[in-house]
Formats: structure tokens, C-alpha cells, sequence
């Protein structure tokens, strides 16, 4: 029985993939408390998506890996690479914080600090693990809705290389290449990957076909690079970097035909660390960490944005006995923007316990955040688990959580307001686990709401108590060694202060999927996305939801190191919008090879 919400196509994969050896039933996540720790001894509620998954699936972006759990709404303004944002269990991207490798990718030059997913090509991912739940306790700032934690791939002692190519729908080419290894006490890996496509138009009005105005490309090349080197058998030292040199065009406001506009983003993404092991489950971890953003738009309102996020974290962590616990930890964090000059600097201190008595599971978390602009903050989280048999686990969580204003929000030009103090979220979840059936119920209540006040155009502090509540349930069940399935129901009540609807979060959505496997060399994938009721403005006026979504997959491996697949997306070619007035791809094949050496 698996005890978490490991994706269920991950499961499938990990039993009749070719590169899986054993079925790994209880993985080990960081998400949770910063450490590696087992999944059995987390309370909260965890999707992981893997890279078996990724892989077979043939995703692109983190943006689009998002959409697998079926748990997280997504509203892209047009094709690849397009700006995105995402809606974890109704809360908007802000309120998530984004870490690759303990790298801040949270973008401070955006309008509410939300990272560019849309970016993040999957290639050189390991495994992505998303958090629910208020997380401020463990994280700080802006963990509200959860925590997002990628980690990518790292080297192993045999010289490994690995290739993908891809054509399809709209001249659209991917390519990538990686080689790692360790060789003694050094290890490295270095990836390499490109995408360009032709796109579609980005602005396309209501009801109309984006085939019928001008294309709007996008073109990426991502480099990573991770080196590690063991000064003993407990020391550690680590570094890596990572490039992502991004073209975006795009259309001016209500011109789906203009062909000027393009935008050139830079991300830079570095870090690094060191590591003593005093044993086999006790070490102090140290990381300083730089994020770079800049982006050029010569022809938008405003031409240039820089701006950069600073991070060291202090982390241990101590077994006092067999089945308890204990990590402490320190961060500071200085974020920028390089032209307004602005700052926003933070200090933090956090302590987790963990206890694990027979069937029973309590982890306690506080933490205490201090800044330069905003009062002092507090927050923390408790969790339980009860395993009652093999067949019934029973969880729950409350935690307490904030969100600070931007430095767009605070500082910028007419609307800005540097008087907005930081959101402020209480969370309550409740599980219930069955063999292969699983209930979430999840009620959070957010006061100090920010908002853009569009009768004086200014970011205020808005009154009253927003709530967004839901449940969810899954089943998942590995029907054979050669069928699985999945089905996924999510119900979403996100209402403002006033009752109102809150915009472009699918009020219902339901996934399925089905994956079989005939031959050893033979897999094929069949899945469906039902997007609810869902309106573009609280007004209720302007309606993107109420369709399903069809795409397939076919996976071939020639031999050990070759294998070929097919993919198409929206195959009963739906017209949609996941934003009013920005166009979506119809009905899209790509065919591809992988090589693994």
C-alpha cells in the first residue's frame, strides 16, 4: 500500500519501466522539513512526480509537469513559454515558494514575486516534490499554499550519457544531452537542453482560432552544471550552476497580429555548500545561494528589469533517540531589484520535531522571521499521522502562514504602497487513506489581503477574511504488472471577503488516466483532464471553463540504449482558453527518440 500521494503514473512506471529495478514504496522527500527524511514520517500531503515520469510522459516545462497530479490549476496567456501562473488549492503562485536544489527561483522584478515555471525545462530533473498546506513554519515567507522542491539529477559511479530529440506541431524541435559521473571523491553532471517552436498566437480573441493570426515563438537553451567533491568520508563539498537564456514573443495589448514584440530573459542560478556527516542520519549543511533575473523588453511599458535573491541557510539536524528527531536551522535572505534600488531582507530561525511511536506520527514546527520593513513574524505547523491497520491511514495538519507584498506591490512607480503589511493564512487539512483510495479535506482562511484598488490604482490592504476550501479525491491503483490507473476528483470553494468567486481557478476538475503495458518493449498512455466551471473575473461574466481535454502516448524501446514515442495533446482539438483573450494549442503531435549510454 502506498502511504502518500506518490503520482500514480510514477508507480506505474517504477513497476514496467525497463530502467526501474525495484518498486521504491516509501521514497525519501525533503520537502517537508528541509532534511531527507522517509515519506512514512511525513504528515503532509505530498505529490511527488518522478523522473521515470517526466520522462515517459515526455514532458517539457515544470509548468506542464504541474498539471500531472491534477491538483493544481494552471492559466497559461498562450503556448510555450508564454507567462503562466498556477493555483495551488486556490492560492495563486505568490503564495508558493519555489526551490531547486535549495536555490530560490521566486522572481522579485514580477509583479507578486511568483516564479517563472514556463522556464524550467524538466530534462535534468530527478523529481519534483509539492507540498500542501501552510509551510511558513519550515520555510518563511510566502509558503503559504506550499512548497514546490525540485531536485535534479546528480551523478552516479558509472559514465552515464543521455540524449532527446523531438519534432511536431508547430515546428516545434527539442533537444538535450547529458553526461555524469563520479570519479572518486569528484563527481559532476552537465546537461544541455533546447526548444524552439514557431508557437501560436499568444493574444487571440474569445471563440476564435490562434491559427488565424501570426505566430508568437519562444526559444530556450538551459545549461546546468553540478560538481561535488568528498574531502572525506564526512565532509562534502558541493557547487552548481545553472543558465536559462529565454526568447518570448509576444503580442502587444489587443493586437494579435503584431510581430515587434519580443522578450529576452536571463536566469542565473547558483549555489554553493558544504556538508559534515557526524553519522549515518546526523549532519550540519551549509548553502549560500544566488539568483540572478534579467529581462529586456524593448518595446514594453517598462524596457528593463534586474532584479536577485541572496540566501544562506544553516541547517543540522539531531536523532535524541530512536523515534524522535529534532532540525534546526538559519537562513538569511536579501532580495533586490538592481534598478529601483529596492531591497527586502529577512532573518530566520526554525526548529522541527519529529516523533515516530509505533503507528503514530507527530512532527511540531516554529519559526521566527525578522525584516527590515514588516513587523516580526511567527508561525508555525503541527501534523499527525495514524497508521490504524495496513489498509487505513488517517492525517491531519494545521499551520499558520504569511505572504510579504512585493517590491512591485511596495515600491513601484504610482501603484505602489510601501505602508502594505504582509497576508497573513490560517490552514486546517484532514486525510483519510484507504488501500488505494484517499480523501483530503483543506479549509484556509487569509486576512491583510492584498489587492490593486482600481478606483484609486493602488495596492491596499483589503479588510475581511478570504476563504479557500476544497476537498480532494484519488483513486490510484496498479491493477497488474501490466495496467494502471488513476482517477482524480478536486472541489475548489475560493471565495473573497465578500462572497465573490475568485478568478481563472476551475471550480471542478477531474483527471483520469489509464497506462498499459503489453511487452516489455511497448507502453502506451491514454489520459483526460475535465476543467470545471471556472470564470476569467469575479464577475462572473466571462466563462473558460467546462471542457475536457484528451492526449495519449506511446512509448517503444528499440533496444537497452534506443527507444522512440509519439505524443499528441488536446487530440479532439478543442477550442479554449485558460486566460480570456490568450489562444491554446489545438490538436498537436510530436514524435521523438531518447538514446541512454
Amino acid at each position: 500500500m502506498f502511504q502518500y500521494t506518490l503520482s500514480f503514473v510514477a508507480c506505474a512506471t517504477l513497476v514496467a519501466s525497463l530502467e526501474a529495478d525495484t518498486l521504491q514504496l516509501n521514497p525519501i522527500v525533503v520537502s517537508a522539513s528541509k532534511i531527507e527524511q522517509s515519506l512514512n514520517n511525513v504528515t503532509a500531503n505530498i505529490n511527488i512526480i518522478t523522473a521515470q515520469e517526466l520522462e515517459e510522459k515526455h514532458i517539457t516545462s515544470v509548468i506542464d509537469a504541474l498539471r500531472i497530479p491534477g491538483n493544481i490549476a494552471i492559466a497559461q496567456s498562450g503556448g510555450i513559454g508564454q507567462q503562466s501562473s498556477f493555483f495551488q488549492r486556490g492560492f495563486s503562485s505568490e503564495n508558493t515558494v519555489i526551490m531547486i536544489d535549495g536555490i530560490r527561483y521566486n522572481d522579485p522584478t514580477t509583479t507578486k514575486g511568483q516564479g517563472q515555471l514556463e522556464h524550467l525545462m524538466v530534462n535534468d530533473i530527478e523529481r519534483i516534490e509539492i507540498i500542501h498546506g501552510a509551510q511558513s513554519g519550515v520555510w518563511g515567507a510566502n509558503a503559504v499554499a506550499g512548497v514546490i522542491n525540485i531536485i535534479t539529477k546528480k551523478a552516479t559511479d558509472k559514465l552515464r550519457m543521455n540524449g532527446n530529440l523531438e519534432y511536431g506541431s508547430y515546428a516545434t524541435t527539442k533537444a538535450g544531452a547529458n553526461i555524469s559521473q563520479k570519479l572518486g571523491a569528484f563527481s559532476y553532471y552537465l546537461g544541455v537542453n533546447q526548444i524552439r517552436t514557431d508557437g501560436i498566437s499568444a493574444i487571440t480573441p474569445p471563440h476564435h482560432n490562434p491559427d488565424e493570426y501570426e505566430s508568437d515563438g519562444y526559444r530556450n537553451q538551459t545549461v546546468n552544471v553540478k560538481l561535488g567533491y568528498d574531502l572525506s568520508a564526512q565532509d562534502t563539498l558541493r557547487a552548481q550552476m545553472t543558465l536559462i537564456d529565454a526568447k518570448i514573443d509576444y503580442d502587444a495589448y489587443a493586437q494579435p497580429d503584431s510581430t515587434a514584440n519580443e522578450i529576452h530573459q536571463i536566469n542565473r542560478l547558483g549555489n554553493i555548500g558544504y556538508r559534515h556527516a557526524f553519522n549515518a542520519e546526523d549532519y550540519i549543511d551549509a548553502t549560500y545561494a544566488l539568483t540572478t533575473f534579467d529581462k529586456k523588453d524593448p518595446l514594453g511599458y517598462t524596457t528593463e528589469f534586474k532584479g536577485e535573491n541572496r540566501e544562506f541557510n544553516l541547517i543540522g539536524t539531531f536523532h535524541y533517540n530512536a523515534d524522535g528527531s529534532v532540525v534546526i536551522g538559519a537562513n538569511t535572505l536579501r532580495s533586490k531589484d538592481t534598478i529601483g534600488i529596492h531591497k527586502l531582507n529577512s532573518q530566520g530561525l526554525f526548529a522541527t520535531n519529529t516523533n515516530s511511536i509505533g503507528s503514530f506520527v507527530v512532527t511540531e514546527s516554529i519559526r521566527r522571521d525578522t525584516y527590515d520593513s514588516f513587523k516580526d513574524k511567527t508561525t508555525g505547523k503541527i501534523g499527525a499521522k495514524y497508521f490504524l491497520n495496513d489498509d487505513i491511514v488517517l492525517s491531519s495538519n494545521y499551520g499558520t502562514a504569511y505572504r510579504v507584498p512585493s517590491l512591485y506591490e511596495l515600491y513601484a512607480g504610482y501603484y505602489g504602497n510601501p505602508n502594505l503589511q504582509p497576508e497573513t493564512t490560517k490552514s486546517l487539512d484532514a486525510t483519510v487513506q484507504y488501500k488505494h483510495l484517499s480523501l483530503t479535506y483543506y479549509n484556509n482562511r487569509v486576512t491583510n489581503l492584498i489587492g490593486y484598488n482600481p478606483s484609486t490604482y493602488v495596492n491596499e490592504q483589503v479588510e475581511g477574511t478570504s476563504h479557500l476550501k476544497g476537498y480532494e479525491v484519488r483513486y490510484s491503483h496498479t491493477l497488474s504488472e501490466a495496467v494502471a490507473f488513476d482517477l482524480a476528483y478536486n472541489r475548489l470553494f475560493a471565495k473573497d471577503k465578500d462572497g465573490n468567486t475568485l478568478a481563472r481557478r476551475p471550480q471542478e476538475t477531474v483527471t483520469g488516466s489509464l497506462s498499459y503495458y503489453p511487452t516489455e518493449k511497448l507502453s502506451l498512455n491514454a489520459n483526460a483532464n475535465y476543467i470545471g466551471t471556472r470564470y476569467d473575473n469575479t464577475a462572473k461574466t466571462v466563462q473558460t471553463g467546462r471542457y475536457t481535454l484528451f492526449g495519449a502516448v506511446v512509448n517503444y524501446a528499440v533496444n537497452d540504449s534506443l527507444a522512440l514515442y509519439l505524443r499528441g495533446e488536446n487530440l479532439g482539438d478543442k477550442r479554449y482558453q485558460e486566460v480570456s483573450g490568450y489562444g491554446t494549442p489545438g490538436r498537436s503531435v510530436y514524435v521523438g527518440l531518447t538514446t541512454k549510454f
